[in-house]
C-alpha cells in the first residue's frame, strides 16, 4: 500500500463510515423452541385455578398483560390474582407477576371466572361461595349454599350454579343480590375443581354436573332447574366442554353433545384430577398422588414430574400475537406454587444487528463495523469526534457479552460481567452504527444489551464469527458499485473504470482479527507505521476470476474498516459493472461491482 493513496482513501472512508446511517433495510429472524417449566410461588396449599384472558391487552413497562391468573389458596384463606403477561417484543415467552391478594376467604376450594369483572370461589369449610371483583381484588358478597360446596360455575346475567357435595344439590345463586334463588335436589356433588360445565345457549343454558362418588354425570337444564338424564362414567373427576376425565378408567372420555353417545376416548391416563385437552402444547392431566402431570404431544406421551401436590390445571391460549403460543398452568398444593409450562423462550431479538457494509444479519466478526435500526430515544444525531471511540453517545450504550437468564416471574435479565462496551460511531434517533469489540469471543447467541438515555433496555443475541467479510457500495446499502479506488486513487466506477492489471484499493469490513491486535474503539495507525495486518488472508474474485492480493490490512487511521489491495486480472471480461467478491475464512462477502476497462 502506498501513502500516496491516502488523501483519496480518506474521503471514501469518511463518506463510507458516517453514511452507514442512511440505511434502512431489515432482514427476519427465527429462534428454536422447546418446552420449559417454572415455579411461581402462591399463598398456602394453592388448589383450584382459573385464567380470565383480557379483550384489549393492557401495555406495562414489564409487558403487555394477556389475562389474569387466580388460584385458591386453601390452608391461608386466600385468593392470589397474577398478571399473566407476554413480551411484545415477539419472544416465545411468558411471564407471572402477583397483583393482589384476597384474604378472608375460608379455605377457598375452587375459581370460577364470571365474565370480566368477576370470579367466584367456593369454601367447602363454611359452605359458601364469594365473589370477588378482578383485578382489585374487593370482596363484593358472600352466599350461604349448601353443604360441602367445592365445584361452581356462572353463567347468563351475574348468576352461579354451585355444586353442593354434602348433600347432592345444586345452588342456583343471584350474583347480584347474593341470595340462592333455587335449588336443585338429586343430582350427584362433584368435588373437583372443575366439576361442572356449561352447555347449550343462552336460551337453554344446561350445566353438565361431574358426581364424583356416584360414577355419574348429571345434566341439568337450567331454565325449570330440573334433571334431564345421566350418564355413567366411572369415578369422573372432572369436565370440561362434553369431556370427562376418569379416574377410575384411568381416560378422558369425549360424549357427543347432541347424541350423549362416546365420541372420543384417551386411554392410559394415570388416575387423572384434573385436564387440558387440545391445548397448543397437548393434552394433559394432573396425576393423582404422584406430583406429576401427565402430557401427550402428537403420539409421543410423557409424565412430567417434580411438581409436588400437583392439582388443578388452567390453560391460555393468546390470540394476540403470533410469536406467543399456549399456556399451561397447573396449581401444586404441596411446594405452594404455581407451575407455568410454556414453549422454551426463544432468545431476545429486541433489536438485530447487520454487518455494516453488506448488512447482511446472519453473522458478523469481532472487529468489525456493525449497524442496527432501533428506536434509541434520542432525538438528534450524535457523531463520535474523537479516537478512540467513545462506549457512550447520547446517552447510548450497547454492551456485548456477558449472560442472560430467563425467569417466568421476570423474564429475561441480563448479566454484564465478562461484556464489553460497543465503540460507537454514530447515534441517531433509529440507528446505530459501532464496532464489535475486538476480544469478544465468537459464539452463536453472544447476548448484548443496548441502554437508551432513560435507562430502558433492549436485549438481543448476536452470530459472532472469526470473520465475516462485507464489502462498502456507493450507495451504502451493500450492492451495486463497490467502494474502490483506482490505482490512480481515483473512486472507480462507470465512467473511470480500472484497467486491467492495475491494484484496485477495496474497502469492507469483517476480516476478524488482526496483528498486531487493536483495543476496542483503537484506529489503525494513521501513520501507517505499523501496518495492521488482517490473520485471515482473503481471496479476491474479479469477473469470476482470481485476482492477486497484495495487501490485507486495516485502512490506517480507521477503526474497523478493512483495506484490500488487489490486481484485476489481465484477462477478465471488461465492463461497467464486473462482479467483485471477497471470502475470508470460509466466508463469502456480498457480490458488489467494479468498472473495468
Amino acid at each position: 500500500m502506498r501513502r500516496s493513496r491516502m488523501a483519496g482513501m480518506r474521503g471514501l472512508a469518511r463518506s463510507l463510515l458516517w453514511g452507514l446511517s442512511l440505511c434502512l433495510s431489515t432482514p427476519d429472524f427465527a429462534s428454536a423452541q422447546s418446552v420449559r417449566l417454572d415455579a411461581i410461588p402462591t399463598g398456602l396449599g394453592p388448589v383450584g385455578l382459573a385464567v380470565r384472558g383480557l379483550s384489549s391487552p393492557i401495555i406495562t413497562p414489564t409487558g403487555t398483560e394477556r389475562a389474569f391468573v387466580f388460584v385458591a389458596n386453601s390452608r391461608d384463606d386466600s385468593v392470589s390474582i397474577f398478571s399473566l403477561k407476554g413480551d411484545p417484543a415477539g419472544t416465545i415467552l411468558a411471564t407471572m407477576q402477583l397483583k393482589k391478594t384476597v384474604r378472608g376467604i375460608p379455605a377457598p376450594y375452587a375459581v370460577s371466572v364470571c365474565g370480566l369483572e368477576t370470579v367466584l370461589v367456593t369454601s367447602p369449610l363454611d359452605n359458601s361461595v364469594t365473589l370477588v371483583q378482578v383485578p382489585d381484588g374487593q370482596v363484593l358478597g358472600r352466599v350461604r349454599v349448601g353443604p360441602l360446596p367445592y365445584s361452581a360455575v356462572c353463567y347468563g346475567n351475574f348468576r352461579g350454579v354451585v355444586s353442593n357435595a354434602g348433600d347432592n344439590t345444586l345452588s342456583i345463586i343471584s350474583l347480584d343480590s347474593f341470595a340462592v334463588t333455587a335449588t336443585v335436589p338429586g343430582v350427584p356433588g362433584s368435588r373437583g375443581w372443575q366439576g361442572i360445565s356449561l352447555q347449550g345457549d343462552q336460551n337453554r343454558p344446561v350445566v353438565w354436573v361431574a358426581g364424583t362418588n356416584a360414577d355419574v354425570i348429571t345434566v341439568v337444564d337450567l331454565v325449570n332447574f330440573r334433571v334431564l338424564f345421566q350418564i355413567p362414567v366411572r369415578a369422573p373427576s372432572a369436565i370440561r366442554d362434553t369431556w370427562v376425565a376418569s379416574q377410575a378408567d384411568n381416560s378422558l372420555i369425549r360424549f357427543n353433545p347432541q347424541t350423549l353417545q362416546l365420541d372420543t376416548i384417551i386411554r392410559d391416563v394415570p388416575n387423572p384430577q384434573d385436564f387440558a385437552v387440545f391445548s397448543g402444547l397437548g393434552h394433559f392431566a394432573t396425576i393423582g398422588g404422584r406430583d406429576s402431570v401427565w402430557r401427550q404431544a402428537g403420539s409421543r406421551i410423557e409424565i412430567i414430574s417434580g411438581i409436588p401436590g400437583a392439582a388443578a390445571l388452567g390453560t391460555f391460549a393468546p390470540a394476540a400475537s403470533q410469536a406467543e403460543r399456549d399456556l399451561v398452568l397447573v396449581t401444586s398444593s404441596d411446594s405452594n406454587s404455581v407451575f407455568l409450562i410454556q414453549i422454551e423462550p426463544g432468545l431476545p431479538h429486541q433489536f438485530n444487528v447487520f454487518n455494516g457494509a453488506s448488512f447482511r444479519g446472519l453473522a458478523i466478526a469481532t472487529g468489525s463495523l456493525g449497524t442496527t435500526f432501533v428506536s434509541t430515544g434520542v432525538n438528534q444525531n450524535f457523531f463520535a469526534g474523537s479516537l478512540p471511540l467513545p462506549r457512550t453517545l447520547g446517552g447510548v450504550t450497547l454492551r456485548m457479552g456477558g449472560s442472560l437468564n430467563f425467569s417466568a416471574t421476570s423474564g429475561w435479565t441480563y448479566n454484564s460481567t465478562g461484556s464489553i462496551e460497543a465503540p460507537l460511531l454514530f447515534v441517531g434517533s433509529n440507528q446505530i452504527n459501532f464496532q464489535i469489540p475486538p476480544g469478544i469471543s465468537p459464539g452463536d447467541s453472544v447476548p448484548a444489551q443496548l441502554t437508551k438515555p432513560d435507562g430502558s433496555t433492549l436485549l438481543t443475541t448476536l452470530r459472532i464469527t472469526a470473520t465475516a467479510p462485507g464489502i462498502f457500495t456507493v450507495l451504502q446499502n451493500g450492492q451495486g458499485q463497490a467502494a474502490v479506488l483506482n490505482q490512480n486513487n481515483s473512486q472507480n466506477f462507470g465512467t473511470n473504470p480500472a484497467r486491467r492489471g492495475s491494484v484496485i484499493q477495496i474497502y469492507a469490513t469483517g476480516a476478524g482479527e488482526t496483528d498486531s491486535p487493536l483495543l476496542p474503539g483503537e484506529a489503525a495507525p494513521a501513520s501507517g507505521n505499523p501496518l495492521i495486518l488482517t490473520r485471515a488472508q482473503p481471496t479476491v474474485t474479479i469477473g469470476g476470476q482470481a485476482a492477486r492480493v497484495l495487501f490485507s490490512g486495516m485502512a490506517p487511521g480507521y477503526v474497523g474498516l478493512w483495506q484490500i489491495n488487489a490486481e484485476v486480472p489481465p484477462n477478465v471480461p471488461p465492463g461497467p459493472a464486473v462482479p467483485l467478491v471477497i471470502n475470508a475464512g470460509g466466508v463469502s462477502s456480498n457480490t458488489v461491482t467494479i468498472a473495468v476497462e
